[in-house]
């Protein structure tokens, strides 16, 4: 249901359109009115979806919408409706430019004391006048058709010359501006950014949805006690951010707009992923680049060449370092445990409850067979094992598990069969927000066994020394521990999920594996855990950038 909401998200608003302008030719009297709603519906669509100037946000659905009103509009005054629907089209056509133009010296942020000279010519201010004004060529061909004058077509008419004028002077003059300094960025933002004296920044890139990789770091950015700012390259995250941090944020997209951040005082990055843009900063060789990662975990993306770019790799423990070591990789590694850890309840569980509580939290598919990881195609088989044996199902879908459309219908038939069972039986099952929600350390303590892929769950689990499975997705066998190290600590689910009853056994009851478990959780995450793994990883990351 999600993606269908997507997909009409998408396409409802050309498809409005295209019906207004087809409704917009016929002859008959009715279909005026269908056109004016097709169109006018279409713009609201726009409207919503795209606040502040995109070059490429509905831009053709938004020319088509107006084209139909001035389709409308001309049978009650042909020259004003071709004046304001014109203008509107070449401000609409000439979008990108006027994108660039807009952006030259305007660099959104949040948190930061920006003072600026020149507020008028701005993102949003520029993209709410083009809305305007198909705004009011709505309404003035509403007006024409029932009134029969042209008179409200004229008042479209000028609005729509003064939001193509406004706009070309403001292009104009931001052009100018640029073309004397082509990579003068924002004074203001620098200013503001001077003044703050960061020791480092953060840079962070990723798609919709990523923002928890930077999350989990945050608190402890925060107790390193300099000034820091986050510097995100995509500005979708940057209302996700601003409710999570008080730090400075800045959006720059470009890679002129980033070189122009590294003011004076800046000694270090930190990185949180592997994104491709990450090579947009390390390329300045005065600065310290530390990469922190987001989890820590047995896959191919844990071990890949590119992390040599880094002067330093933070890592949990000496199973990352013996990864990266038989992989070829002898980097700068700094072991700091895994410090988001600090509050799990290692042993049993205290939480009290009726019956035991398992967390299946599968991963993404990645975004190549390669680094597809994910138990999904047996998913439903394994909660079908746990409502089996009367558990009440915590079910942790990875952030990413919508991105493709067979993981997501897997999903969602998992979620069905939790939510019927929990209607039939009352018992307690979490899924969706109310899963994803809290914090996966949350999710940890509240439960007593678990089933995961090969990813950085598994490692945070075995943190708490509770009983837990990993799914062999690459039908390794008995080779799996070779290649997926933290199984050595774990019980294995075959491909196919034949052997789901023996190893239930195990978690419920035998649990042959806890004296290995201890060993893994070790080798994994260090002899440091709670305060004294976040008092490590501070005095560490403070060394790793001061010097």
């Amino acid at each position: 249901m999600n993606l269908l909401r997507k997909l009409l998200s998408r396409t409802a608003t050309t498809g409005l359109a295209a019906a207004a302008l087809a409704a917009a030719l016929l002859p008959w009297d009715w279909t005026a009115w269908a056109a004016w709603a097709c169109a006018t519906a279409a713009l609201v669509l726009a409207w919503r979806a795209h606040p502040e100037l995109g070059p490429d946000r509905d831009r053709f659905a938004r020319g088509v919408a107006i084209a139909a009103l001035g389709v409308l509009a001309a049978q009650q005054g042909a020259v004003p409706a071709a004046i304001a629907a014109g203008a509107l089209l070449v401000v609409v056509g000439f979008e990108p430019l006027l994108a660039v133009a807009v952006a030259t010296g305007h660099m959104t942020t949040a948190n930061l004391a920006v003072q600026r000279d020149r507020a008028w010519f701005t993102p949003r201010v520029t993209g709410e006048a083009i809305s305007a004004g198909g705004g009011v060529l709505a309404l003035a061909a509403a007006g024409s058709i029932i009134t029969g004058s042209a008179g409200p077509l004229w008042i479209a008419a000028a609005a729509a010359l003064a939001t193509a004028g406004t706009a070309a002077a403001g292009a104009a003059g931001a052009l100018l501006h640029r073309r004397r300094s082509a990579h003068a960025g924002d004074g203001a933002v620098i200013a503001a950014l001077e003044a703050l004296e960061p020791a480092f920044i953060v840079h962070f890139s990723g798609p919709p949805g990523s923002v928890y990789q930077l999350d989990m770091w945050l608190p402890y950015l925060d107790r390193l006690g300099d000034p820091y700012a986050i510097v995100a390259r995509e500005k979708v995250h940057l209302e996700e951010l601003r409710a999570r941090t008080e730090a400075p944020i800045i959006v720059a997209p470009s890679m002129s707009e980033l070189e122009r951040l590294l003011v004076p005082g800046v000694k270090a990055a930190f990185y949180v992923n592997g994104s491709a843009l990450n090579t947009h900063l390390v390329r300045f060789g005065h600065l310290k680049h530390l990469q922190l990662f987001h989890g820590e975990s047995d896959k191919a993306s844990s071990f890949n060449k590119v992390t040599a770019i880094y002067d330093a790799v933070f890592v949990a423990g000496q199973a990352a370092v013996d990864r990266y070591r038989a992989h070829g990789l002898d980097l700068d590694f700094r072991k700091v445990g895994r410090p988001q850890l600090a509050a799990v309840a290692t042993g049993p569980r205290t939480a009290s409850g009726p019956r035991p509580v398992l967390l299946y939290a599968p991963t993404w598919t990645g975004l190549t067979s390669e680094f597809d990881y994910s138990s999904l195609a047996i998913g439903k088989r394994i909660v079908e094992e746990a409502l089996r044996r009367d558990l009440a199902v915590i079910m942790r879908a990875h952030p990413y598990t919508r991105f493709n459309l067979a993981a997501a219908r897997r999903l969602d038939e998992i979620e069905r069969l939790l939510a019927d069972d929990a209607e039939r039986t009352g018992r307690a099952h979490l899924w969706g927000t109310q899963a994803t929600g809290p914090s996966l350390v949350d999710c940890v303590n509240a439960a007593d066994i678990a089933v995961c892929d090969v990813s950085g769950v598994a490692t945070d689990w075995i943190a708490s020394d509770r009983p837990f499975a990993v799914t062999d997705m690459a039908g390794l066998g008995e080779r799996f521990p070779d290649e997926a190290w933290i199984a050595k600590g774990a019980y294995r689910i075959d491909r196919d999920a034949a052997n789901l009853a023996a190893v239930f056994d195990e978690l419920l009851h035998t649990d042959s594996k806890a004296p290995q478990r201890k060993e893994t959780r070790e080798y994994f995450l260090g002899a440091t855990t709670g305060d004294a793994a976040v008092e490590h990883f501070i005095a560490e990351a403070r060394r790793a950038y001061r010097g």
